[in-house]
């Protein structure tokens, strides 16, 4: 992944969390039991964390020089999918 795209995709799954935690919220605080509430607002911090953590990644690729630094902006992608879906 280049840093262009994991900057696009940390952007993307951020703006989705904002919206995601607005929606849950306003709109589902009605809906939602407590404790469905609560595990919708772990999935979206979850989610949140996930791209700041592909932001700070993109942003010191050059910086950060470990083994495996190429895979991990896609383990943290597929994390994202798998976790917070």
């Amino acid at each position: 992944m280049t840093q262009h795209v994991i900057i696009a995709t940390a952007a993307t799954f951020g703006v989705l969390s904002v919206t995601f935690g607005a929606f849950g919220a306003h709109a589902l605080k009605k809906i939602l039991s407590k404790e469905q509430l609560h595990s919708f607002e772990v999935g979206v911090k979850y989610q949140m964390y996930h791209s700041i953590v592909l932001l700070v990644l993109s942003f010191n690729s050059n910086a950060i020089r470990l083994k495996y630094t190429g895979a991990l902006p896609q383990e943290l992608y597929y994390s994202l999918l798998v976790f917070t879906a």
